[in-house]
């Protein structure tokens, strides 16, 4: 049997506090041993509990220094516009620091607290994404490396969906002629539109977007920054409000980010949000070749055909 291809070559686990380098660092900047492994799906993210406590964040192989180093002056330009952002703090005398062939910075740690799901803490969330994108669209600067794992549309899925069906075997050609099927539909929807594009946050949800004591939120994890049509950023947003399990009104929500965003929401973006939600279920099953299995696929594959069974629904 040929053996599955091997992952892209900036592809890469998340990195651990086990690892021999990422311990050494570790040694360097919380000399006691006083830190905490506080999650993150991507980057390794450690508390330490310093005063005043800071965040240790080691990146996927695929964050560049280029693209670090620019989202580093991105939150500082944010903040400097009233975004608030986690700021960054030098490392070891320097703004990056070299571990296991990744890169490591620190930034503050910004005491928070978890929203539960519900309509009013998402009217609030996409509020705060409206005026995120104020922000961003009032500091950006053209010089910031595009992310390698951007979520292009079908050109890029239509590859990943390859590198699934070479990788998981004859298991995945359902699965995989599902989603093709899918996406030549989607295309087709698209076809001929052109929809607004700006600077977006790229995985906005609650977890990456908190709140202070007084009720104002904090926007972390920037790690998907780009510019790229600003009704994915909307449509990422109300897939995770309605997968939360809380009762929300996704007609709401939008109303609520046209409340505070430089320009609401236009006809043809309204129009295409049925197929902007669907690709976000689809991107998982492109990528369960080298990110899950035949099974975890078949699960994304049944969400995205339920997103763009609603389409009349949701067309507004």
């Amino acid at each position: 049997m040929t053996p599955p291809p091997p992952p892209p070559s900036w592809f890469g686990p998340r990195a651990s506090t086990d690892d021999p380098a990422v311990a050494a660092l570790l040694d360097q900047v919380a000399p006691a041993r006083t830190w905490q492994d506080i999650g993150g799906e991507f980057n390794l993210n450690v508390r330490l509990d310093a005063a005043p406590p800071l965040v240790l964040r080691v990146h996927r192989p695929w964050a560049t220094r280029g693209r670090v180093a620019g989202l580093r002056r991105l939150r500082e330009r944010l903040q400097r516009v009233g975004i608030r952002v986690a700021q960054p703090v030098p490392i070891l005398g320097r703004d990056l620091a070299r571990v296991g062939g990744r890169w490591a910075e620190l930034e503050e740690f910004v005491p928070h607290v978890q929203p539960s799901p519900s309509q009013e803490s998402y009217l609030g969330l996409f509020e705060a994404l409206g005026r995120l994108h104020a922000g961003l669209r009032a500091i950006w600067e053209p010089d910031l490396p595009q992310p390698l794992d951007d979520h292009r549309t079908h050109r890029q899925l239509h590859y990943w969906l390859g590198f699934t069906r070479r990788g998981l075997g004859a298991g995945a050609e359902p699965v995989v002629r599902r989603a093709k099927l899918l996406l030549d539909e989607l295309g087709r929807a698209r076809r001929g539109v052109e929809l607004p594009r700006a600077p977006i946050h790229g995985d906005y949800k609650l977890g990456n977007a908190v709140q202070l004591s007084d009720g104002s939120w904090v926007n972390l994890d920037l790690d998907f920054v780009r510019i790229r049509e600003r009704l994915y950023d909307v449509a990422a947003s109300l897939y995770w409000a309605s997968d939360s399990g809380a009762n929300v009104d996704l007609r709401e929500l939008c109303d609520a980010y046209d409340s505070s965003a430089p320009e609401p929401v236009t006809p043809d973006e309204r129009r295409l949000l049925p197929a902007q939600i669907t690709l976000i279920p689809l991107h998982w099953v492109a990528t369960a070749g080298f990110m899950g299995g035949v099974p975890e696929a078949e699960r994304a594959m049944d969400a995205a055909e339920a997103w763009w069974a609603r389409r009349e629904e949701l067309t507004w």
